[in-house]
Formats: structure tokens, sequence, C-alpha cells
């Protein structure tokens, strides 16, 4: 799996191509498997950290700092928990996008089926590993209460994280035209609505769960 992802980094439609026609389902569930464990487990390293309270909570108004003080500290506390999470609704979110482009796919008359898409899909995840150098730093910055170094880190991954995004959604729009052998056209209506709905749907429970977390820690 090592050489099929050296392969999709440097040449990815000619992987894509190999992978449909050579890999199983297995190899690509191990994929996706590793795309959200692997930054998990990097995210229980950064959870050795010091506690250190947000930055510049005097600049805000009283109720923000507030609560950005309490999330600060509920997060601290629950450090080594919050990285399960993230890989049970990662994997669910992965699934999901899939399981939604595979029905928009055959509604666009599509031949493939969902079991091979979801083989691509766990490819496709498993690029998302190219940015564990970088969190694996931002990692030991903030073990070593390095502030600066923290803070560019945190950027930086930031940056790589929104790139291997955009990278990932092309490589499904291209995957969907591959395996159900539709147009362009109709691969990227399959790929960009899920896609956009997933993520709206993601940040609105972010949104949801950190109103109800300032209203119990207020009450």
């Amino acid at each position: 799996m090592l050489a099929d992802l050296v392969l999709l980094v440097r040449r990815p439609l000619q992987a894509l191509r190999t992978i449909e026609l050579d890999r199983s389902l297995f190899q690509g569930l191990i994929g996706l498997s590793l795309s959200v464990v692997l930054p998990g487990l990097v995210s229980e390293l950064a959870g050795l950290a010091p506690f250190r309270p947000p930055a510049q909570l005097g600049s805000l108004p009283s109720l923000t700092a507030q609560g950005a003080d309490l999330y600060a500290r509920w997060s601290y506390q629950n450090r080594f928990l919050l990285p399960m999470y993230g890989i049970l609704i990662s994997a669910v979110l992965w699934v999901l996008a899939v399981l939604l482009i595979h029905g928009i796919a055959r509604a666009l008359r599509g031949q493939g089926d969902f079991r091979g898409f979801l083989r691509l899909a766990g490819y496709i995840a498993l690029l998302g590993l190219v940015a564990l150098p970088v969190g694996v730093l931002d990692a030991l910055a903030r073990i070593q209460g390095d502030a600066t170094l923290a803070a560019a880190t945190g950027q930086l991954t930031g940056v790589v994280a929104v790139g291997i995004l955009l990278w990932q959604n092309l490589l499904l729009i291209y995957a969907a035209r591959l395996h159900y052998r539709i147009s362009t056209e109709r691969a990227v209506a399959a790929v960009v609505g899920p896609i956009g709905g997933v993520v709206v749907i993601g940040l609105a429970l972010v949104v949801v769960a950190a109103i109800l977390f300032v209203v119990s820690q207020q009450a």
C-alpha cells in the first residue's frame, strides 16, 4: 500500500486506474482506516502538551473570552478522548460521502457499484497521510512549549489540510468518472453536491455542539 500511495502522489490518474482493476475492497478499507486512525494517534501525541490558555483573551468581549476559556479548559481535560471521537466521525463522514456520491452517480445513469467506488475512495482518503509529518511537527512543537513554532506549524497544518481536501475532491471526481463510466460534468455533479453537504453538516454539528457546551458550562 505504500507503493500505491507513492504512485497516487506521483501519478494519481494512473494509480486510480490500477486500483480500479487490481486492488480489493479490503485494501481500500485498510486505506480508509489508516487515513483516520493515524491522524488520531498524532492528536493523542499532541495531548501530552501542557495546558496553555487562549491568547489575547483580554482583547475579547467578556462573554466571548469566558466561552473561549471554558472551551480551552474542557478540550484540555478531554484531550485524549476527543481524537477517538474524531476517528469515528471522520470514518462515518467518508462512508456517508461515498454513499451519497454513489446514489447520485447511479441516478445519473452510472454503471458502477458501491463496493468498487468505496475501494477507490479508501485509497483517495489515504492521501491525507501526506500531511502526517506536518501534524507530527506541530505536536512536537506544542509538547516543547514553543508558542512561536506551534503557531507557525498550526497555520501550516491548516493550509496543507485545505490543499489535500481540494486534491482529494478532484480525485473523487476522476474516480467517479472512471468507475461509473459517466461524463466529467456528471462526475462533478455527483461529487461536489454530496461533499458540500457533508461539510455543511459537519460545520453545523460543530457550531451546535459549541453553543450547547457554552450554555451548559454557564448553567
